[in-house]
This record gives C-alpha cells, sequence and structure tokens, in this order.
C-alpha cells in the first residue's frame, strides 16, 4: 500500500524541490500524493492539476479532518507556524517539517513536545546531511583530530521572495539559510555549546525594496567537545553574479574542504560525483523509507535533534542583538 502523503504550503520549496521527488516516487507506485493545502486558491489548482491531485483545501485542519493520511509535508514560513504540528501530531500522522521551524524556540519546544509524545516518526528539511560528500566527511573525521572549522557565504544582496527578504518574517539570512551550513557543522562535529556574533545592518534606503536584512553576519560557535568554528555571511553583491560559498573542515595534519559535490584532503580529492546528487531526494528517500520500515534510525535530522540547529541560529541573532555578547545554547528562552 503506498504512502499516502498531504501537503501542507505549496510554496517554493514544495513545488521546486519536494514534490519533483515525490512524484517519482508515485509514479512508482512507493507514494500517494493525496491531497493539498494552500491558501493560494489559484496555485492551489494549478498544483493540483500539475500533480494530479483533485483533493484541494485552503484550511489545514479540514484536510486533516476529512482525509486518511500517512504523512504530512509543513512547508510554510515560520512565522506562518500555528496550530499545525499540534493537530497533525494528534492524529499519529508522521509529519516532514522545513526550515526554519519557527522563530520562536520555546514554540519549537512545545512541537517537539507534542511529536515526541504522539510516536510519530518526524523529519526538518535538513538535506545537506544527505549528500555523500557529507556522509565521507563524517567518516573521515572518526580518524581525525578536528579543531576547528569555517564557513564563508558571499552572495546575493537581491531579494528572491518577500518573506526571506524581511527580517521579522525569516529570522534573517542566517536563519533562513544559513542554518543549513550550522546543521552541517553539527553533523560533522557534534552539538554547540554557545555562540557569539555580530551583524553588519542594512541602513534604511540601503539595497533593494523589500530587503532589511543585515549586509553581514559574523559568527563564532564554540561546540561542547571544544572545537570553535566561525561562519561569515554577507549579502552585498546585489547588482552582480559572482558569489560563493566555501566550508573548510580543520584538524591536526588535516584540511578538508566540502562541497555538495566534492570533497577534498590536503589538496587531493578524496571524492567527487558527477552530476551533484539529489540530496533532496535522498532526504525524501529516507522519510518514506522510515515510513515503511516504521524505523526513526533512518532518519537523519529528527524534530528533536533539528532543534538544536535551530537554537544555534536563534542563539546567533540574540547575541548579535545583545552586542556579541556569549549566549549559551541551553539558556536560551
Amino acid at each position: 500500500m503506498p504512502v499516502r502523503l498531504g501537503f501542507i504550503g505549496l510554496g517554493h520549496i514544495a513545488t521546486r524541490a519536494h514534490l519533483p521527488t515525490l512524484k517519482t516516487m508515485a509514479d512508482g507506485g512507493r507514494v500517494k500524493l493525496q491531497a493539498f493545502c494552500d491558501m493560494n486558491a489559484n496555485l492551489l489548482e494549478s498544483q493540483g492539476k500539475e500533480y494530479g491531485v483533485t483533493r484541494l483545501f485552503t484550511d489545514h485542519r479540514a484536510m486533516l479532518e476529512d482525509e486518511e493520511l500517512d504523512a504530512v509535508y509543513l512547508c510554510i514560513p515560520p512565522t506562518q507556524h500555528t496550530d499545525e504540528e499540534f493537530q497533525i501530531a494528534k492524529r499519529g500522522i508522521h509529519i516532514f517539517v522545513e526550515k526554519p521551524q519557527t522563530l520562536d524556540i520555546a514554540q519549537a519546544a512545545s512541537f517537539n513536545q507534542a511529536i515526541s509524545k504522539a510516536g510519530i516518526l518526524s523529519q526538518v528539511g535538513f538535506q545537506s546531511r544527505y549528500y555523500s560528500t557529507s556522509e565521507k566527511a563524517a567518516e573521515l573525521l572518526t580518524t581525525r583530530i578536528p579543531r576547528h572549522a569555517q564557513v564563508s557565504s558571499f552572495y546575493s544582496g537581491r531579494p528572491i521572495r518577500y518573506w526571506t527578504s524581511r527580517m521579522e518574517l525569516c529570522g534573517g539570512t542566517f536563519v533562513e539559510n544559513t542554518i543549513h551550513m550550522v546543521d552541517l557543522l553539527r553533523f560533522l562535529l557534534g552539538d554547540i555549546d554557545s555562540v557569539s556574533a555580530f551583524y553588519v545592518d542594512r541602513k534604511p534606503g540601503e539595497g533593494p525594496e523589500p530587503m532589511n536584512l543585515p549586509h553581514v553576519y559574523n559568527v563564532s560557535y564554540r561546540f561542547v567537545s571544544g572545537i570553535t568554528a566561525n561562519v561569515t555571511i554577507s549579502r552585498v553583491l546585489t547588482n552582480v553574479t559572482t558569489s560563493r560559498r566555501d566550508v573548510y573542515l580543520i584538524s591536526d595534519d588535516s584540511l578538508i574542504e566540502w562541497a555538495p559535490g566534492k570533497l577534498v584532503e590536503n589538496d587531493n580529492t578524496v571524492l567527487e560525483v558527477h552530476p551533484i546528487p539529489n540530496a533532496f531526494a535522498a532526504q525524501a528517500e529516507a522519510f518514506i523509507s522510515a515510513i515503511e520500515a516504521n524505523d526513526p534510525k533512518l532518519l537523519r535530522s529528527p524534530y528533536q535533534d533539528a532543534m538544536k540547529s535551530l537554537a544555534a541560529v536563534l542563539a546567533a541573532n540574540r547575541s548579535a542583538e545583545l552586542g556579541g555578547e556569549l549566549v549559551h545554547l541551553n539558556r536560551l528562552r
């Protein structure tokens, strides 16, 4: 019997990343795209036609009440989460949640409590854990002595979607986007203890509307193990096509450079994959397989663990608000 799926939220990440992969699985008989929910009636109708889904809803409570579902993909902006997780959990439906899960760590804790109490499978959308280069890096680090990591991303300051361009709606680039790299560092190096951050804020009138995000994010992490990491992000390259992202893992006598399709150690290529594998497909495979086998061990980012990545980026925002003051994650409220 195929896994019956519902979708709440049919925006960019759902239509560009999740649904195309799941359609392939549906064509193979492993899943059934059964019900869609979105507040935008036109989008709802067009995506229903695109994927052959006739059960369409503008209210998630009605969808959950009317449909017998095995799992739900929840793909809505972080400030729009209300009772979706509670409604899904109380019905015993497995849940996939796109990051960032919320901008309120207390709300995330309440969602996690409901998910844990219901005993359902949960997955948060940290697909970087599913690259083969991430797996290989994790393997290498088991025989290395890591000391430091560095992440730098320099990319466009142009607005993409309205909610991802507004600090109050997405939490800033560090929360909305860089959370992927912070989660990858946690996957490779363990849990984070504390953070200090300095941001360069955007002044009124600087850059295109509706962007109000900081120009630059400078963040320093200390891990529970004593490892440190520096993460630097900028969004000032508004009118050029140049961009760059670099990830370095530094151990005793080892400099590892990570990218989705290539892993290099001490200037020697350890792994190179062409074409770069679809991490969203690997993530979906893990989620559906976990449901089929009822095996949470197949999931690399269950909600409870993913809360720690959310806490790490929200704590960076808090530190920046406090002028760089050290914030301990276990004291975050």
